[in-house]
């Protein structure tokens, strides 16, 4: 299997080099700058239609989205033990918490840092940041429930779904103070070999 991974440092496309590395996969990088409009060229433009990250081509073809990448990889790759099986009863807790991480958590935390810190200031709205913050700050309260007493999200092992998840509690360090469960959570998985590293400590 042919896989070039179309990145960038400290996108989501972080979520797919994670789980490339947890599951000893072979792939290609093609860097993609979006900071310098490389979204936005037209070759680009043909693998990913919104000029966003990650992309991931496999044998040709292109998939973008980082969540359904994440769960495709999981699924196809023989042996990953990444995703409960369709029929197993951890799969209910899989499917949650893979959704919960692009609708309750990562929504509110991307509009935090967007409108806080990308977007320039005639262009922010300054005002949703509380809000949003007020939401993330609620979803943290699940998920601190969520962890006590195991290691993971689901079945007490490490899936997919903590990629998902553990990738976005790195974005905003700060607010998992009060959430010991939670530091323990992230520290473990930053643990593992496969975790994005910063870029000076390499791929």
């Amino acid at each position: 299997m042919e896989l070039i991974l179309y990145y960038m440092p400290g996108t989501r496309a972080e979520r797919i080099r994670w789980i490339l590395k947890e599951l000893d996969l072979d792939y290609r990088i093609e860097t993609i700058d979006l900071f310098k409009g490389e979204g936005q060229r037209a070759d680009y433009l043909a693998i990913h239609p919104l000029g966003q990250l990650p992309a991931l081509k496999v044998d040709g073809e292109v998939m973008f989205e980082s969540g359904a990448i994440v769960q495709w990889l999981a699924e196809s790759v023989p042996g990953s033990n990444l995703a409960p099986a369709p029929d197993h009863s951890a799969r209910r807790a899989f499917n949650q918490w893979m959704y919960f991480a692009v609708t309750s958590l990562e929504t509110p935390a991307w509009e935090m840092m967007l409108h806080g810190s990308i977007l320039p200031d005639k262009q922010a709205v300054k005002a949703i940041v509380p809000f949003a913050e007020q939401r993330y700050v609620l979803a943290l309260g699940v998920l601190e429930k969520a962890v006590q007493g195991q290691d993971y999200l689901v079945d007490g092992r490490f899936s997919a779904a903590d990629i998902m998840v553990g990738y976005i509690l790195a974005w905003f360090p700060e607010l998992l103070v009060p959430y010991p469960g939670l530091q323990t959570y992230l520290a473990r998985l930053k643990q593992r070999p496969a975790y994005p590293r910063a870029p000076n400590e390499g791929l």
